[in-house]
């Protein structure tokens, strides 16, 4: 019938209707993001205040989860029959979290007191020793004899003396606030903390259906050959992740420890907290430990140049263990990120993310090189094509 104008429904066209909706959508998010950034920014940076603790929880379950597995498979399922696994599990999960808080309480009982204590001793001393420096310039002076011409020493005293209290002072007034700050927060941080551990504990509960879930979306999403292959790519960076986590973490305490027990040995004063300072900075791969003995012999230093040496030689040593003995040992290659993408990731990490940021930028990009680097074997393997170093 020549007048039938009845609408037809055509599913090609109502698929490319919405993807072009999609598009359109997308685009005005992104330039709406990019023209008003500052209001993105704070929009961001509330709603990470406000998912903070729940990737903190992701983070704890993460690193826990090894533990709790260790413990499952070595103690728990021999004592308990296989008939009980959810008993197994949950007495875990249970022991592994009793050995977490008691960490947690240990330090808080009592290294973070013998920090605080270290650092206001340290900012008692740093004028007496300016000025028996002092005294010594000044007795050096006097008696007319030595290296130095006398203006060379009024300089010294003058100019270089007063910086060296003043940068002193800054420092170390830099570090107490930031330790009283936390204190006085104390109660938001706890909110979180409580979160974070509520949090990891359903995560760990729930860890099969978790990921059980987001295979089904996958699955669900993508092809069964792209699945597949997403799902192998994820267990691999997992692999990667956890792997340097953890044995980083291992490695870290290891180091802390023995550090303390050098220092004390050689009686050298402020073991806990140049310790504390050496043990995390040395998560920080290849420059980890140069940060961590700055601080440490700027400290030193104050109280005695001949002690400050000692602390050197005896980081160096460490240092040399824990590269060519305990590091190997522990971690293996488990990043395989070359010296110079891990300054890029330190670097870029840092300065978004803080500490934290450079701690776990060094395993996302070592994912992230993974990924490329398969993708580009795979793409030189489609074309046919080998490269060899003779061809480099």
């Amino acid at each position: 019938m020549a007048g039938n104008h009845k609408f037809e429904s055509n599913k090609k066209y109502f698929t490319i209707s919405i993807y072009a909706i999609g598009v359109i959508l997308i685009g005005c998010i992104i330039y709406r993001f990019v023209t008003q950034w500052s209001g993105t920014k704070e929009l961001i940076s509330e709603l990470w205040d406000i998912l903070f603790p729940f990737f903190l929880g992701f983070l704890i379950a993460y690193i826990i989860n090894p533990v709790i597995g260790f413990f499952q498979r070595n103690i728990f399922a021999k004592l308990i029959p296989d008939t009980h696994k959810k008993l197994q599990r949950g007495l875990s999960i249970l022991f592994s979290y009793v050995l977490f808080l008691g960490g947690a309480a240990v330090c808080l009982v009592f290294v973070i007191p013998q920090l605080i204590e270290s650092l206001q001793e340290l900012s008692l001393q740093i004028p007496g020793i300016v000025e028996a420096l002092r005294q010594l310039s000044d007795k050096y002076m006097r008696s007319g004899t030595g290296l130095l011409p006398k203006e060379a020493v009024t300089s010294i005293e003058t100019n270089v003396l007063p910086k060296i209290m003043s940068m002193s002072n800054d420092f170390l007034s830099g570090l107490i606030p930031w330790f009283y700050n936390l204190t006085l927060s104390l109660a938001k941080w706890m909110y979180n903390l409580v979160i974070a551990l509520v949090t990891s504990i359903y995560m760990t509960m729930d860890k099969k259906i978790i990921v059980m879930f987001l295979k089904k979306i996958i699955l669900a999403v993508f092809s069964e050959k792209i699945s597949y292959s997403i799902l192998r790519k994820c267990k691999d960076c997992h692999k990667i992740f956890s792997s340097f986590i953890i044995g980083k973490s291992i490695d870290s305490l290891i180091i802390g420890i023995l550090c303390f027990l050098l220092m004390t040995l050689l009686r050298l004063p402020y073991a806990v907290l140049i310790s504390v300072i050496v043990g995390i900075t040395n998560m920080i791969p290849y420059f980890g430990p140069f940060i961590g003995a700055v601080p440490g012999t700027f400290i030193l230093f104050i109280v005695s140049p001949m002690k400050s040496l000692i602390f050197v030689i005896m980081v160096f040593l460490l240092q040399q263990f824990d590269g060519f003995v305990l590091g190997p040992k522990i971690l293996g290659d488990s990043t395989g990120v070359r010296p110079l993408l891990i300054l890029f990731s330190i670097t870029v990490g840092g300065a978004y993310f803080g500490p934290l940021g450079m701690f776990l930028g060094v395993p996302f990009f070592a994912c992230v090189q993974y990924l490329i680097e398969n993708w580009i074997d795979y793409r030189l393997y489609k074309k046919e094509i080998t490269l060899t170093e003779k061809d480099l």
